[in-house]
């Protein structure tokens, strides 16, 4: 119940993992038998976005080894994602989850968006995100703005407190006409 903000994330997380215990080969064996679906439109609005400049970062709860084939499909460089790690034995054993990354408990998308905006110095920064950990990025030297993306799983809490909810990244690319290469 992270997603809709009823349960501490950390708590989530490690229920769900330690349920798991996924080993090296195990997360190999899923990324090729499932690989990860991109919502439609997004490769566009990151297109657009490099293609002007922005910088775009992956803050996700997510595990790294699940979110960087995403990354790399997407043009993100891997330097620029912030999410939990797992943690594999010398033999590809699960050994846990880096408990040092700030997305692996509450509040930790809002330190990493925090962190970014104090490292690149940037005056204006965005979040675009679909639960209550990605709103949570909405603290005081976080984000400016928050979008809400519905398109997948709309969550009327989230959506309440957006300063915008978009179904399409279309709406996004259309709005923003000063990103728009094709202007």
């Amino acid at each position: 119940m992270a997603m809709t903000g009823t349960v501490p994330f950390e708590e989530a997380l490690a229920a769900r993992i330690s349920l798991i215990k996924p080993s090296l080969s195990q997360v190999q064996d899923c990324l090729e038998k499932r690989p990860p679906r991109i919502s439609p439109g997004i490769a566009d609005l990151i297109k657009t976005l490099i293609a002007n400049n922005t910088e775009v970062f992956l803050v996700s709860g997510g595990f790294r080894q699940m979110i960087e084939p995403v990354a790399f499909e997407l043009g993100i460089p891997t330097e620029n994602i912030i999410a939990n790690r797992l943690l594999f034995g010398t033999s590809g054993e699960y050994a846990g989850f880096d408990t040092t990354e700030p997305t692996s408990r509450s509040g930790g998308k809002a330190v990493a968006v925090q962190q970014i905006r104090q490292d690149r110095g940037y005056k204006t920064l965005v979040m675009i995100g679909d639960g209550a950990t990605d709103l949570e990025a909405r603290q005081p030297g976080g984000a400016d703005l928050f979008i809400c993306y519905a398109g997948v799983q709309m969550r009327e809490a989230v959506a309440a407190k957006a300063d915008w909810t978009v179904f399409e990244f279309q709406e996004l690319i259309s709005e923003l006409p000063q990103l728009n290469t094709s202007q």
